[in-house]
C-alpha cells in the first residue's frame, strides 16, 4: 500500500461523508436540564440505583434490559448472559458485548441531545464494543455533520521499561485498491533517550479488522515501536496473550500492551489531555500532519519524564467512557447528550438520554434517571 497524497485523502473523506450522512427530522430541539438532558416525556423513564463501593469499578454491577426497560438480575454468570443490554458499575457504563459480555451489544456517542427525539437509528461511522483501552481513548474527535472522525494530533508517551517513545496519530482514512477505507492508520513516532532518535512514519497500518462491526476473531495490526519492521496481525485474544507489540489498532481504538491490554507491562499517557476540553471539530479539522510536526518535534525527554505523568496500561473502555459525565462536575452529573445502543441480540436499537443523578458521590452516580426509546 502506498502513501496517500493529501489530495486523494481530502477527496476520499468528502466521498465517505456524503455516503454516510442522514436526513434530519426537523423536530424541535430540547432544552438541556440541570445535570443531564431535558427531553420531556419522550421515551420511557427508568431509575437505576448503582451501589457505592467507595472505589473504582471495572466490571458491571447493575444490569438493564432496554426493551422493557427494567433493571434485571441475569441468571448465572452475567458475562455469559444475554438477558441484559446495558450495565452500570461505579462511574462506568457497559454494553453487553466485547470484554464485558457474551452478547452482540455495542454503543456510540455522544450525540447531540436533540438526536433523542428522532424515531430512527442515527447514521454513525461505527459502533463501539466494550474493549480494553486507555491513554489513546481521546485520540479522535467525531464530526457529526459529516459522520467522520478526525485526529486531535495529541502527542502520547509510551513507556516500555527504560525505553520511552513519543507517538502522534496522523489519520484514520487510507486507500485500498484505489478506494477510500476507514481504519487505515497513519502514524509517526520516535524513541526518546537523552537525545531523540530518528522519527518513523507509517501510512498503512491496518486497523480494519475485516470491516465495520468486526467479529471478535477478526485480526488487526499491531506494531513494536522499537522494531518498525515488526508488524503483526493479531486477534484481540492473541494480542492479550502476546508480548510482541506495543500498540494495536482495531477500528477506532488503539490498545496498549499493558494492564488489561496485554502482558508486556507497557504504559502510555496523553501529554495533551489538558487540551481536549477546549478542542472543537473545526479546530481539529484545520490541523494537518505538516502543521502538527513542530509540536511533535518539540517533545523531548524532559516532557516524557516530567513529574506527575501517570503512564498506565489499558482498562475496560466502552462507548460511554469519559464522555457520559459532564466535564468537571462535582459531584458527578450526566452530560447533556444522547446515546445510541445496540442490544445484546445484535439487532435491537435504542436511543438513551440521562436526565440526572440522585445521591452521586466521587465513586458512584447514585440513582441514575434515564429515558429509553426503541428505534428502527
Amino acid at each position: 500500500m502506498q502513501r496517500q497524497s493529501s489530495t486523494f485523502l481530502a477527496a476520499s473523506i468528502v466521498a465517505f461523508a456524503v455516503a454516510a450522512c442522514s436526513e434530519s427530522t426537523g423536530k424541535p430541539k430540547p432544552d438541556g436540564g440541570t445535570g443531564g438532558v431535558d427531553i420531556g416525556k419522550d421515551g420511557k423513564p427508568l431509575a437505576v440505583k448503582v451501589p457505592d463501593t467507595g472505589q473504582a469499578i471495572e466490571d458491571p454491577q447493575v444490569f438493564v434490559d432496554l426493551a422493557t426497560p427494567a433493571v434485571v438480575t441475569p441468571a448465572g454468570d452475567p458475562k455469559a448472559s444475554k438477558d441484559w443490554d446495558l450495565a452500570f458499575g461505579g462511574l462506568n457504563v457497559f454494553t453487553n458485548g466485547g470484554v464485558s459480555g457474551s452478547g452482540l451489544g455495542s454503543g456510540f456517542g455522544p450525540l447531540s441531545p436533540e438526536s433523542f427525539l428522532d424515531d430512527f437509528a442515527p447514521s454513525v461511522p461505527f459502533m463501539e464494543t466494550d474493549e480494553t483501552g486507555g491513554a489513546f481513548i481521546d485520540w479522535w474527535i467525531y464530526d457529526g455533520a459529516q459522520h467522520l472522525i478526525w485526529s486531535r494530533y495529541h502527542v502520547f508517551g509510551v513507556k516500555d521499561g527504560d525505553r520511552v517513545f513519543k507517538v502522534q496519530v496522523l489519520g484514520f482514512y487510507g486507500e485500498v485498491s484505489g478506494a477510500p477505507v476507514t481504519a487505515i492508520y497513519s502514524l509517526r513516532w520516535a524513541q526518546v533517550l537523552p537525545s531523540v532518535l530518528p522519527t518513523h512514519e507509517l501510512y498503512d497500518l491496518d486497523g480494519t479488522a475485516g470491516g465495520k462491526d468486526p467479529p471478535p476473531d477478526a485480526a488487526s495490526e499491531c506494531i513494536d515501536l522499537g522494531e518498525p519492521a515488526k508488524r503483526t496481525m493479531l486477534t484481540p485474544a492473541e494480542a492479550q496473550a502476546s508480548s510482541g507489540w506495543h500498540l494495536c489498532f482495531r477500528r477506532q481504538s488503539i490498545s496498549v500492551n499493558g494492564g488489561k491490554g496485554g502482558p508486556r507491562n507497557v504504559g502510555a499517557v496523553d501529554l495533551d489531555i489538558g487540551e481536549t476540553a477546549g478542542e472543537t471539530v473545526e479546530s481539529d479539522k484545520a490541523k494537518t500532519a505538516a502543521s502538527e510536526l513542530p509540536k511533535f518535534d518539540a517533545v523531548g525527554s524532559a516532557d516524557l519524564t516530567a513529574s506527575g505523568l501517570e503512564y498506565a496500561g489499558d482498562r475496560v473502555i466502552t462507548a460511554f467512557t469519559e464522555h457520559w459525565l459532564a466535564p468537571g462536575a462535582a459531584p458527578p452529573a450526566p452530560d447533556k447528550v444522547a446515546w445510541f445502543v445496540v442490544g445484546a441480540d445484535g439487532t435491537s436499537k435504542f436511543l438513551l438520554a440521562f436526565e440526572g443523578f440522585d445521591g452521586a458521590t466521587a465513586s458512584s452516580p447514585g440513582t441514575v434517571h434515564m429515558r429509553v426509546k426503541s428505534v428502527e
